[in-house]
């Protein structure tokens, strides 16, 4: 889940510094290292044949040897040390994104595409009722969602809800993130007026822990439940949350779900006051219904204005850096 992404660029002369794709690719081109090179490096025998460029003679402590092949060995061993450095120093989200702050605005029965009845944490756009469609919310432009210190996100006027956690009611807000997993440049706009329906859900203890597949039942701070929903759409049911939508496979969107969006993913921090988590966690299944965690879930009813599709989606996703979370302050900011 988690695609830590190394610097775009790295000089073609210098072969120590190399970009994550130049690095891959000269793997392949690499002569293969003779075992006294890594015996101590790897406790399993190495089986490749001696180049005939090297001859090694621990006795006499001489060796002869070709430089150039040499110092590429030398060079790659560096570059994959400095690789896997990266890789486990690199931020849990480093990909560019898109990311929204929203405070919950209200908890209610409100539920315009499932008409459900279970109990809903409302982030978004402020007129939404059981009435509302792509259209009316994008004639509503009114929302909770906020940058701090920058005041409003003015093009954040979509929908979003999900099931009260029982007994966990204090949310320090939901962070909506849009990303895209590589190849960036495949997304394409988000519909006005599409409905999906995320059940994919993870939880983590604190910012920097990894994410698990179930609550965090020691945690003693505060702790996060993650709902990210399907990026491959069938946009001809954008209406249809239950079957318009799947999740990327292996880099490509389905022939029946063609159309590729932005991955998006809600992030709710949850104010642990008194110090541990409800165990066991339920989520509201409707009028003082209860069912177990893995009936979590999350909605999004889209309705952004046209700066996300018209610029943003370019800015933050399409020709965004891979070095960057953040492409430009109008992207978003790192949580602090």
């Amino acid at each position: 889940m988690n695609d830590p992404i190394l610097a775009r660029g790295g000089a073609d002369g210098e072969p120590c510094f190399l970009s994550r794709r130049a690095f891959i690719a000269s793997l392949a081109a690499l002569p293969a290292i003779p075992a006294a090179h890594v015996a101590s490096a790897s406790p399993a025998a190495a089986t490749h044949p001696k180049p005939e460029c090297v001859t090694w003679s621990d006795e006499s402590a001489t060796h002869t040897t070709k430089a150039a092949p040499l110092v590429r060995v030398m060079c790659a061993l560096i570059a994959a040390l400095a690789f896997y450095v990266l890789l486990a120093a690199a931020p849990a989200q480093a990909r560019p994104q898109i990311k929204a702050h929203c405070e919950v605005y209200a908890t209610n029965h409100v539920d315009p595409i499932a008409f459900s009845e279970h109990l809903h944490n409302q982030i978004g756009n402020t007129s939404t009722t059981n009435k509302s469609t792509g259209d009316s919310l994008f004639n509503s432009p009114q929302s909770s969602c906020v940058e701090s210190g920058a005041g409003p996100i003015t093009w954040f006027t979509s929908a979003g809800w999900f099931p009260v956690e029982r007994n966990e009611t204090d949310i320090q807000g939901v962070n909506v993130y849009y990303r895209a997993p590589e190849p960036e440049d495949a997304v394409r706009a988000i519909p006005k007026g599409l409905q999906l329906l995320a059940v994919d859900q993870d939880y983590n203890c604190g910012r920097g822990d990894p994410f698990q597949a179930t609550p965090p039942y020691s945690c003693t701070g505060n702790w996060s439940t993650s709902v990210t929903f399907p990026d491959c759409i069938d946009p001809n049911q954008l209406g249809n949350e239950a079957t318009n939508a799947v999740s990327l496979r292996n880099g490509q969107c389905p022939a029946d779900h063609p159309y590729r969006i932005p991955r998006i993913n809600f992030l709710v921090t949850h104010d642990n006051r008194d110090g541990h988590v409800t165990n066991p966690l339920e989520v509201s299944a409707g009028f003082d219904a209860w069912e177990d965690y893995t009936f979590m879930h999350a909605d999004y009813f889209s309705a952004n204005q046209p700066v996300f599709n018209n610029e943003l989606i370019d800015l933050c996703l399409r020709d965004a850096p891979d070095s960057v979370q953040f492409a430009d302050s109008r992207c978003g900011a790192p949580p602090k």
